[in-house]
């Protein structure tokens, strides 16, 4: 068991003290620079954003963005974000009490820890609510007088009133999607910039495979079309398949054929007749938890059909 002195070195090393010190790979092509703008046009305005679209295509990624861009422009690098699910409730975004401070003193403010939303509220940063109608109508019932008054009641400490430069976006995947909750109409109605996102382009998506695609895990272009003419395959059937492979799967793919191609050339030796058997291996490993099949449906046999149908194999 890792004693406490090895804990505290290793945490203090690996805390990151700025969000906004690491380099975030990001294209802005396509649909993707679209939304930073309307991002942009919804901070400006004093509108809040919410960006809709299914797991995968970035929305997370383009929010930390987004939230670094603003850090740079106004010197404030506060960031919070805090991803929904039915377990969230209000305490999650505004705080709670410590109970032994509480029992020692009562409920002043030396026993509260704040929470992410207060936080930014308090400090004008961006709160981020990511997969926000995952959460129970009960607890996004918390975001409403943030939302529209900007401000938030405390128990036992009173209402604050958030700083002018306090910015909120939420991001979701569709209603459809199992797992997820309808948006209560008050919410809606708080929520004034719809930005939608679907699976990119071609290009773009390439784009993205690269960028996340490490220096020594390179591939041919040859290859890429290949990774991507699989993933593009699940989105195609819509007849077995509910959730198809997303972005990140893609570079998963690259990523694992990279590594192969990165053992051939240490060894020296060139195997490019062997994409074909690479791919379906690796592209079977890969789906078989990236894609969601319909009910009565065997995600292998999915899977052995669209790797036959791209590879051949």
């Amino acid at each position: 068991m890792m004693d406490k002195y090895n804990f505290k070195e290793l945490f203090n090393r690996a805390l990151v003290k700025d969000a906004f010190d690491e380099e975030i790979a990001i294209v802005l092509s396509g649909q993707y620079g679209r939304a930073l703008e309307l991002l942009q046009d919804a901070e400006a305005t004093g509108l809040f954003p919410t960006l809709v679209g299914p797991p995968g295509v970035g929305k997370t990624i383009l929010c930390r963005y987004f939230a670094s861009l603003r850090a740079q422009q106004q010197k404030n690098k506060n960031f919070y974000w805090l991803t929904m699910d039915e377990s969230i409730k209000p305490s999650h975004f505004l705080g709670s009490f410590d109970p032994a401070i509480t029992l020692n003193k009562g409920f002043v403010l030396d026993a509260f820890n704040p929470g992410p939303l207060l936080s930014a509220m308090l400090e004008g940063g961006t709160f981020l609510a990511n997969e926000i109608n995952r959460a129970t109508e009960y607890s996004q019932n918390t975001l409403l007088e943030p939302l529209e008054e900007s401000s938030v009641s405390i128990p036992h400490l009173g209402r604050i009133r958030a700083d002018k430069d306090f910015f909120f976006i939420s991001a979701m995947n569709p209603e459809e999607l199992s797992g997820t909750h309808r948006l209560s109409e008050a919410l809606k109605d708080r929520i004034k910039v719809w930005i939608k996102l679907t699976y990119p382009e071609k290009s773009t998506e390439l784009d993205i495979i690269r960028v996340n695609l490490p220096e020594h895990f390179a591939i041919d272009e040859s290859e890429l079309e290949l990774i991507y003419s699989i993933i593009d395959e699940t989105r195609k059937n819509k007849v077995d398949i509910d959730v198809p492979a997303s972005i990140r799967a893609g570079i998963a793919i690259a990523k694992l054929l990279g590594r192969k191609r990165q053992i051939e050339r240490e060894k020296g030796v060139s195997e490019k007749e062997s994409v074909y058997v690479y791919l379906s291996e690796i592209a079977s490993h890969v789906l078989l938890g990236s894609i969601k099949p319909k009910p009565g449906v065997k995600a292998q046999d999915i899977i052995d059909r669209i790797i036959n149908k791209t590879l051949g194999a």
